[in-house]
């Protein structure tokens, strides 16, 4: 589709004005108090129309008026912060006043099938998008998205795409686990795809009938942009690797998100995929995209969020997140449980970047050795990094399970049979040196990762850690598909 009939629909709709604010305006000069005036303005909205927040901001608007920059986000960081089971249980509270009784059922935007009759709607805003979250607790969070708000959020994920090149109209494939993240609702658009460019590629596990099948979509469709999870890009690249697939056609860039992108990976990825540009981003369902790589990390959006951390109750700085110019269903001091450091750079030309210069995951996503010491991605990401060093990085990938406080399974995929024995070996050294000597370690060599992929995937993985990917609460299909992952939680 050309880029023209693409703008034509964004200008039909209403929201090219609101592309234009979110996708390809920046941030990169005098940013704290342009974050600042957003702040001010979002409270100020807030602190009157909004049953869950209304007057929680009077005194802290008040005190801070005329205070410098400096003050202004030290008092911002001394307000308090909330939590998804926060925000869920206040539920539709959380909407304006002319949105918080108002049955959402009644107003929800149905698409199978009736395109121009959707295109119509979203036209006049009468509807309410429902988005739901699973999450490492298994607690829905379900929100339910205005006009405004759904396009806010679904342009930071154009954002992303339009750093690296990709422009509206242009081809896109989108390799997606099924049943997750509300894909197969999007799925329901695909016989349109001539419309939008976009093609889904929907799987439920991973092996070589999966990625032939993949890999002659991409030869046929012949994408700019494929759109994947870091965990199934590198299976696919293992695959293309051992079964020789014909890849024809690289996709000129590939932007993965959602999950830690480990070096091994990345490199293992770069090998295949020769000719793509290959970038990762950072956000979550309830907030959209809000860093994209940039180097020295992954740089924040600064038109889209302000990004602070604070120590949890381990000590770990905790990233802590307002989206900005939300204001139907407002994400103010939002504790994500995720683990990452954020700073402030300035580059050779004067440009500022807010960059997350580590992310761990979820607090959670950690390994308890048998003194209780927590071990994070990054650790194991270094620990493949100095066995890839050992043996022309041989390793593919890993996967750390914690099979009890005394004992860690750690699974390899490699290049090179013939290494397995010396990898053991000095797996086993380097796991005995460096996260302890009296546990009991079990090494694996494995073809694929047997992962379900309903599932967040994650490099390590805790006794009982069930994250389910967002979106997977809301119909009777996802919620036995939350009691299988449960029921095999516990039979482990």
């Amino acid at each position: 589709m050309s880029q023209l009939l693409y703008r034509w629909m964004l200008k039909f709709a209403g929201v090219w004005p609101l592309y234009q604010e979110v996708v390809v305006q920046d941030r990169l000069t005098n940013v704290r108090p342009q974050m600042r005036a957003d702040l001010t303005a979002l409270l100020d909205k807030v602190n009157r129309d909004n049953p869950f927040f209304r007057g929680k901001f009077t005194d802290f608007l008040a005190d801070n008026r005329e205070a410098d920059d400096d003050t202004f986000f030290t008092n911002y960081a001394r307000l308090p912060s909330l939590s998804k089971d926060d925000y869920a249980a206040a539920g539709q509270q959380v909407m304006t006043d002319a949105l918080v009784d108002v049955d959402p059922k009644t107003r929800e935007l149905q698409v199978e099938g009736r395109p121009w009759e959707s295109l119509r709607r979203l036209r006049q805003g009468d509807y309410l998008m429902p988005m739901a979250t699973g999450g490492s607790s298994s607690l829905p969070l379900v929100v339910h998205m205005t006009k405004h708000h759904m396009f806010s959020m679904l342009f930071t994920f154009f954002k992303c795409w339009y750093r690296m090149g990709w422009r509206p109209g242009q081809r896109m494939m989108i390799f997606y686990p099924k049943n997750t993240y509300n894909i197969d609702d999007m799925v329901k658009f695909n016989r349109f795809s001539w419309l939008t460019g976009f093609k889904y590629h929907l799987f439920d596990k991973i092996d070589e009938q999966v990625v032939r099948g993949l890999v002659d979509d991409l030869n046929s469709f012949r994408p700019k942009l494929l759109l994947v999870f870091p965990s199934p890009l590198n299976m696919i690249a293992h695959t293309i690797r051992r079964f020789n697939l014909p890849l024809k056609h690289h996709p000129e860039m590939i932007n993965t998100s959602g999950e830690t992108f480990f070096d091994c990976q990345r490199r293992n990825v770069e090998d295949v995929f020769s000719r793509s540009s290959i970038e990762d981003s950072y956000g979550s369902v309830e907030l959209g995209e809000i860093s994209h790589q940039t180097p020295g990390g992954l740089e924040i959006f600064a038109n889209v969020a302000y990004v602070e951390t604070e120590p949890n109750a381990e000590g770990q700085p905790e990233m802590v997140i307002t989206r900005l110019h939300l204001t139907d269903f407002p994400f103010i001091r939002y504790r994500m449980r995720d683990v990452a450091d954020v700073e402030f750079q300035t580059d050779e030309h004067g440009h500022e970047r807010y960059v997350i210069t580590k992310i761990e995951g979820k607090d959670t996503n950690h390994i308890l050795s048998d003194t209780g010491q927590r071990f994070y991605p990054s650790f194991f990401n270094g620990f493949v990094n100095d066995l890839n060093a050992l043996v022309n990085h041989a390793i593919l990938e890993i996967k750390v399970y914690e099979r009890n406080q005394t004992q860690l399974e750690v699974q390899f995929i490699v290049l090179d049979a013939t290494q397995q024995s010396h990898i053991e070996q000095l797996a086993l050294e380097h796991l005995r040196q460096k996260l302890s000597p009296t546990m009991d370690y079990v090494i694996r060599f494995v073809d694929f990762i047997d992962h379900d992929y309903r599932r967040k995937y994650r490099v390590i993985e805790r006794i009982g850690d069930v994250e389910f990917a967002g979106g997977i609460v809301g119909d009777a299909k996802k919620q036995n598909t939350v009691a299988e992952v449960e029921s095999s939680a516990v039979g482990r």
